[in-house]
C-alpha cells in the first residue's frame, strides 16, 4: 500500500466515523472488539494458551471484516443529498 492509498483509506474511515446518519453502535464495533481483546473478561480465558488466543483472534477478525464491509458500502451523507447529475467522481 502506497501513501496515496493509505490516505484514501484513512479519509474514508474518517468520513464514515463523522457521518451523523451512521448509527453509533456501528461506529463503536471496532472499539468494542479492541476492548474485548484487552480486557481480562473473555468467553475463553487467555490462560488456556491456544484456545484463549483463538477466541480473541476470532472476535477481532469478525469486527475487522464488519468494519471493512461497512466502510466500503458507505455513501457519505453529502452525496446522498446531491442531485444525481451532480455526484463527484468516484475515489
Amino acid at each position: 500500500m502506497n501513501v496515496t492509498q493509505a490516505r484514501s483509506v484513512s479519509s474514508r474511515v474518517v468520513d464514515y466515523l463523522r457521518d451523523p446518519l451512521v448509527p453509533l453502535w456501528r461506529k463503536l464495533t471496532a472499539l468494542a472488539a479492541a476492548a474485548y481483546l484487552v480486557l481480562p473478561v473473555d468467553a475463553v480465558p487467555d490462560v488456556l494458551p491456544v484456545l484463549g488466543w483463538l477466541d480473541d483472534l476470532g472476535v477481532l477478525s469478525a469486527a475487522t471484516w464488519f468494519m471493512v464491509r461497512e466502510i466500503r458500502r458507505h455513501v457519505p451523507s453529502q452525496m446522498r443529498t446531491m442531485p444525481p447529475g451532480r455526484l463527484p467522481l468516484a475515489r
